[in-house]
């Protein structure tokens, strides 16, 4: 968009002003209470409803992973004294009633009545009870067993009564039946009733099949053979003296009895539906979902067969990716609270673990929750709006007239910004020399004196930029183009500077068919001025060097020398030299205030650093150093680098160290020289990632011994 337009639209914006501030005062006010009102009211329901509701869920889940460890306590005490009656000689035997007895009428338990909580719904407005003794357990046989059979079973069951009849008194209403099964087909029911079908085989039942699963005893949800309430229950094999099963000991529990409104409804709002469910694979895919236990809305008002399965109950949300994350909080055990839509409703959902992967679950409207604020929001909304309807009038009135004036004064304005633009613009494209010409005495006459500026300043950037790349390439060729080439060893080099030109410096001397002599240095600083000191104790090292000498009185002489040009400047240079020499199978070296180069051996896996006396280069001129040598066989390598190589620091702060290079040297000592200068320099800019400049140059060079002369 060009200025002109937008000083017009800033003209537009300075005279709409004035009305629009007597709109405010009047809207203002009732807008920020509104909006005020509305955000408490939705915040305090919001945080108000979520934490009853967490409340509720953790306590209710509280109550039935109690439950569920009460009933799980109780199945193994009852599976224990069932194993003790039938590991035990025989005894006298207790009373024993039997199902078919209690069908025609003969043998009754003196107590055997009929009992609110024992019914079968026939239809909608008949239900027919059942006669349950608590007094005593019953007998019955799978088709086709004989009670002379199992005699010697039943009269030692026959003293379990006092065991059902102890625990349904602990547990109360949970429980509706207890049952016990044996391979050879005697069973045992309490309370004791009658009523069970004539092809009845509890060895069939899913009760009774669940005992065989290691991962857990408990069951999903079925059809009670009697009553045809939903059931779940929790089983346990029952074991013989020798560890063989003798059958399987049960104890059923109504789903109504777990989870009913009455104990709900004082706490959560009247629309909240409740469900207990479990993350399952869905049939026919792979796909994981949350398979339903039991609703809030499940009744037993139809009749069910126990022949039939119960067909899956599986929940469903419409957004795909909150229900995988609920998903996820299902599988890891966690509870949360999370606003997903629900058969097209906005709806917040809360649930909490029962016990591993079991979970309450509470669905409530979101608008039964906000209904109070949906409202006030309402109708302060429209009370707002006709307020702004009214004040828009006034404001289209004034927008004709300012939109003439701005048309006419904008292009006064804006013709300095033009010839500023268009001048931009040639300097873009090169022209360096180019002016522009502003008479006034305002803020653009000072923008066209800055910008007449610019073309002087960027010509000598030019400049200097050319004389850096200039001395990064002279510098470039001050150091070792090619590696040398010697029967016996192996040499790669490489230096990275921080700017165009730096202080890091390594060489080659005095290069034979059996030796060569390897120097590596640091001027302390980088930059250009270190670039030239750099380059003058190249010049001295390689003059001396080409002299007769040892090592140690040419490092001597070229400290003297490089110490006349630094005494002044403070600037000095940490050195390493050192000497290879194939024939005498030796390494000699000096080391100037450098730190200390590390040697590595293959065979023995070991590293030794070169340690040595002596000043850096330029500090004081007469300075002596030590020259310290060690014996050379196949398979060691010298590896000789700068600082800015360990001092690497990446974005946490933390230091590169010589124990990462130690690292690539081990791991890479089969390979090549340059492979190794290659993997540390590698591993430096991973380690530095994402910074992408050093703070220090780096030089690295690196020697192998592969063989040694005779």
């Amino acid at each position: 968009m060009r200025f002109r337009w937008k000083l017009m639209i800033l003209l537009l914006l300075i005279a709409i002003v004035p009305i629009t501030a007597m709109r405010m005062l009047g809207t203002r006010g009732v807008r920020m209470l509104g909006d005020e009102l509305v955000a408490r009211s939705r915040k305090n329901l919001n945080v108000t409803t979520k934490n009853r509701l967490k409340f509720v869920v953790d306590s209710y889940s509280q109550m039935l992973s109690q439950k569920r460890e009460t009933l799980e306590i109780a199945l193994v005490y009852q599976a224990a004294e069932i194993e003790r009656l039938l590991a035990q000689n025989m005894t006298e035997p207790a009373s024993a009633y039997f199902a078919e007895d209690i069908d025609s009428g003969r043998d009754l338990p003196p107590d055997l009545d009929s009992a609110s909580d024992y019914f079968r719904v026939i239809s909608e407005h008949e239900m027919e009870l059942f006669k349950i003794t608590y007094s005593a357990q019953v007998f019955n046989f799978a088709p086709g067993v004989k009670a002379s059979a199992v005699k010697d079973d039943i009269d030692r069951l026959s003293h379990l009564t006092p065991v059902y009849l102890g625990l349904s008194q602990y547990l109360k209403d949970l429980v509706i039946w207890q049952y016990t099964a044996l391979e050879n087909g005697l069973y045992t029911a309490y309370p004791g009733h009658g009523g069970f079908a004539e092809n009845y085989d509890p060895r069939k039942q899913i009760w009774y099949s669940a005992a065989a699963d290691p991962n857990s005893d408990w069951t999903d949800q079925f059809v009670d053979a009697l009553t045809g309430r939903r059931v779940i229950s929790v089983s346990r094999p029952v074991m013989g003296p020798a560890g063989q099963v003798r059958g399987v000991t049960a104890i059923i529990i109504s789903i109504r009895n777990l989870l009913g409104r009455r104990l709900l409804s004082q706490h959560i709002p009247n629309q909240t539906r409740a469900f207990v469910a479990y993350p399952a694979t869905q049939p026919g895919t792979d796909d994981m979902g949350i398979r339903v236990i039991a609703r809030e809305s499940t009744t037993d008002i139809k009749q069910r067969s126990w022949h039939t399965p119960f067909k899956a109950d599986w929940l469903v949300a419409d957004d795909d990716s909150q229900y995988q994350a609920m998903l996820h909080d299902f599988e890891n055990g966690r509870g949360n609270i999370r606003r997903i839509h629900y058969k097209n409703c906005d709806c917040l959902w809360v649930y909490g673990p029962i016990h591993q992967n079991s979970f309450l679950m509470l669905i409530t409207p979101y608008t039964e929750i906000l209904e109070p604020a949906l409202q006030a929001e309402a109708y302060i909304q429209s009370q707002i709006q006709k307020l702004i309807a009214f004040t828009n009038y006034a404001i289209g009135g004034i927008l004709v007239v300012i939109i003439a004036l701005a048309l006419v004064f904008s292009r006064s304005v804006t013709r300095p910004l033009q010839i500023l633009a268009d001048g931009a613009k040639r300097l873009a494209n090169g022209q360096l020399e180019t002016t522009v010409k502003i008479r006034s005495r305002d803020e653009f006459g000072d923008m066209a004196q800055v910008f007449n500026s610019v073309g002087p300043r960027l010509e000598e950037n030019y400049q200097l930029r050319k004389s850096l790349d200039l001395a990064m390439e002279v510098q470039q060729n001050l150091l070792p183009k090619f590696d040398p080439q010697i029967d016996g060893l192996e040499i790669a080099g490489k230096s990275d500077y921080c700017e165009e030109t730096g202080g890091d410096y390594y060489d080659y001397l005095a290069i034979g068919h059996d030796r060569v002599r390897v120097v590596v240095g640091d001027v302390s600083g980088h930059g250009i001025s270190s670039a030239l000191l750099m380059t003058t104790a190249r010049a001295l090292l390689r003059q001396r060097t080409s002299q007769p000498g040892s090592i140690r009185e040419i490092v001597a002489d070229v400290n003297r020398q490089l110490t006349e040009d630094t005494e002044d400047s403070g600037q000095f240079m940490t050195l390493f030299y050192g000497e290879i020499n194939l024939t005498e199978k030796m390494l000699h070296w000096v080391r100037a205030g450098h730190d200390a180069a590390l040697f590595y051996d293959i065979q023995s896996d070991s590293f030794e650093e070169l340690v040595g006396g002596g000043l850096p280069l330029g500090v004081t001129e007469n300075t002596a150093y030590d020259q310290l040598q060690r014996d050379l066989r196949p398979g060691q390598i010298i590896v000789i680098g700068t600082d800015g190589i360990w001092e690497t620091h990446n974005v946490q702060g933390a230091m590169f160290g010589k124990k990462n290079l130690q690292n690539i040297i081990r791991a890479h000592a089969d390979r090549t020289p340059r492979d190794i200068v290659d993997a540390v320099t590698a591993a430096l800019d991973d380690f530095r990632y994402p910074l992408k400049t050093r703070a220090d140059d780096i030089t690295l060079v690196v020697v192998k011994i592969k063989a040694l002369g005779a």
